[in-house]
């Protein structure tokens, strides 16, 4: 759908002298304020719609707020830092070249230093110890963002608390550790409740951590004290849960993807479902409470919301037009974690779960077999 097909329709019923709009070829950039917003939000979507409307001129940039963005961390030689989005603007900012890094907002120019990846100590002990460079880093800039995945917690007026998971910092406790601004050292987190061999995913929400490992339980921790308060079991009905951490189960047939969401008042699970390489359903379940404690209750969707999810990354923005909308972008490893991997070139999906339709919104051109980077929602 194109914009002008959205815009003509709606301008022609403006109450407007006939002869104006007969011989005189509109000012599109003129358009009053009232009349943009709902021009824009009838674009086709949230990334192809929005951003082509948003690039006609200042004006309609000005119309809306800022609109997702699909980044690509760099992966360059002389291009060394890699973001990894985080939620409300926030990004941890990696230097691939020595494992430093910072936490950044990128929209205010906000930044905090925080320790070296590789610098990390065990929780209640000041001897600090550095794992080898080149076991953080991995091999290359592609396997580099297979390894980390972050979290924060940004209270107003105290320190942040930023949650990382490394799938090869396990001899340093559960490959989880945590840091606040002004650390010497990531600390890791002790191993209080069994979990499979790491942390695959995190999220806080509501003055807790949660960290889901590879085997799909969920432990909870209390984000002030990172004390563990309980475990919470697996989705119902999730056969053959796949991870790119470990490239688990990627090579199956039909397996199952899930991605922690935590929006203002709940988190959710977002359950993808990949059948031939390609996800063909999607699903939400809300954590609750149940008479045998927390758990994934299955719901119809996850309210007003439009969520971005890459596999590695997540983020949201409201959806004015009500309902759930998922974009999703899907990329394959072909090879384990031990080998070098081949991946399949990216594409993007949107799926409404009001309307129960699955769209692909890009595809890579045809002789593009194999990615360099990985992608990742911006959600500004």
């Amino acid at each position: 759908m194109c914009l002008a097909s959205i815009i003509i329709p709606i301008y022609n019923t403006m109450h407007l002298p006939t002869m104006a709009v007969v011989e005189k070829r509109p000012d599109w950039s003129n358009l009053p304020t009232d009349l943009l917003k709902p021009i824009g939000k009838r674009t086709r979507d949230a990334v192809t719609g929005l951003a082509a409307f948003r690039s006609v001129c200042r004006a309609w940039r000005a119309a809306l707020g800022p609109a997702p963005r699909l980044m690509l961390p760099r992966a360059g030689p002389s291009e060394d830092a890699l973001v990894f989005p985080l939620s409300h603007g926030w990004c941890i900012v990696v230097d691939a070249r020595d494992a430093s890094c910072r936490l950044s907002h990128l929209a205010t120019g906000a930044t905090a230093a925080l320790p070296r990846l590789h610098a990390v100590r065990h929780a209640g002990s000041d001897i600090q110890a550095e794992v080898p460079t080149s076991q953080i880093l991995g091999r290359n800039y592609l396997q580099f963002t297979d390894f980390f995945r972050f979290a924060a917690h940004v209270p107003l007026g105290a320190p942040p608390t930023i949650m990382m998971s490394h799938m090869l910092l396990g001899p340093w406790g559960t490959g989880f550790s945590f840091c606040r601004p002004g650390d010497a050292a990531w600390t890791s987190v002790n191993k209080l409740f069994p979990i499979y061999h790491g942390y695959v995913d995190l999220a806080y929400h509501d003055g807790k951590m949660f960290g889901l490992d590879s085997g799909g339980q969920m432990t909870v921790f209390d984000a002030a004290t990172l004390h563990a308060l309980c475990i919470v079991e697996r989705p119902p009905e999730t056969p053959n849960l796949a991870n790119k951490m470990y490239s688990w189960c990627t090579d199956k047939e039909e397996f199952n993807f899930v991605h922690l969401v935590a929006l203002p008042s709940k988190l959710v699970l977002v359950r993808t479902r990949v059948k031939s390489s390609r996800p063909v359903a999607f699903d939400v379940f809300q954590l609750g409470p149940t008479p045998d404690g927390l758990a994934w209750l299955k719901v119809r969707d996850a309210g007003n919301y439009q969520l971005f999810l890459d596999g590695y990354h997540t983020a949201f923005s409201e959806n004015n037009d009500g309902g759930t909308r998922i974009y999703y972008v899907h990329d394959i490893a072909t090879a384990g974690f031990i080998h070098e991997e081949r991946r399949i070139a990216p594409a993007a999906y949107c799926y409404s779960m009001q309307d129960n339709k699955l769209e692909c919104v890009y595809m890579p051109p045809e002789d593009i077999h194999q990615c360099s980077t990985k992608p990742s929602w911006f959600v500004p």
